[in-house]
C-alpha cells in the first residue's frame, strides 16, 4: 500500500505531550475526526532529526484533509491555525502553540478596535503597536509585542497574538495625521 508524510515543526510551548492528527475524507470544511496521536518526543520514532521536524505516514488518499492539534499536560489544547488544512506531502507547516489568542479590531466586540475618526471615518495605513501595559507604562517601548497596519476600511490587516489574561495597551498613530491614541484591553 502506497503511503503519505505529513509533517509538521514543533511547538516551542512548554509541557507539550502530544499532537493529534485530525483527517477529512469529505473536504477542507470538514467534519474532522481524529484519526492519530503523535507523542512530543524529540529524538522518538515520528522525528526528523535531519529537518527537524515531526511526521506522521499514512496511507495514500489524495483528497484527505488534515489538521494538527497540540495538547498539552495540563489538558489545554490548540488547534491549528491555517486558514486552510494541509494536505500530505506538504513543507512542515509551523505547529500551533498554546496561550496565545489573536488580538484583532473584533476582540472585544464586532469592530470594537477599529481606528476611525470621531465621526467614523476610517483612517487606512495607521500603525497599530501593542503593549503589556506594564511596558508601556514604563515606557519599555522596545518590548512591543506586535505591529501591524490599518486597512482602508480601519481594520487590522493583520492580527496580534497575545498571551491571554494579560492587559495589553494599543497605540494608533498615522504621523502628522492622527494619533497616537491608546485603548487598553485585557485578553
Amino acid at each position: 500500500m502506497a503511503t503519505q508524510q505529513i509533517k509538521w515543526f514543533p511547538s516551542s510551548s512548554p509541557n507539550i505531550i502530544a499532537y493529534e492528527i485530525l483527517k477529512s475524507d469529505t473536504g477542507i470544511d470538514g467534519e474532522y475526526t481524529l484519526h492519530a496521536q503523535v507523542l512530543h518526543q524529540i529524538p522518538g520514532n515520528n522525528w526528523n532529526a535531519t529537518g527537524g521536524y515531526f511526521f506522521f505516514n499514512d496511507e495514500e488518499i489524495i483528497y484527505r484533509y488534515y489538521r494538527l492539534r497540540v495538547l498539552d499536560r495540563y489538558g489545554n489544547t490548540a488547534m491549528d491555525e491555517a486558514p486552510t488544512p494541509f494536505k500530505a506531502g506538504n513543507d512542515p507547516v509551523i505547529a500551533p502553540t498554546l496561550y496565545f489568542a489573536a488580538l484583532t479590531e473584533h476582540t472585544g466586540g464586532q469592530n470594537n478596535l477599529t481606528y476611525v475618526t470621531e465621526g467614523g471615518t476610517p483612517i487606512h495605513e495607521a500603525t497599530i503597536r501593542v503593549y503589556k501595559k506594564i511596558d508601556y507604562d514604563l515606557r519599555n517601548l522596545s518590548k512591543v509585542v506586535g505591529t501591524t497596519l490599518t486597512t482602508p476600511s480601519g481594520t487590522w490587516a493583520n492580527p496580534i497574538f497575545v498571551e491571554p489574561g494579560e492587559t495589553y495597551t494599543i497605540v494608533y498613530h498615522k504621523v502628522n495625521e492622527y494619533g497616537p491614541n491608546t485603548v487598553e484591553i485585557t485578553i
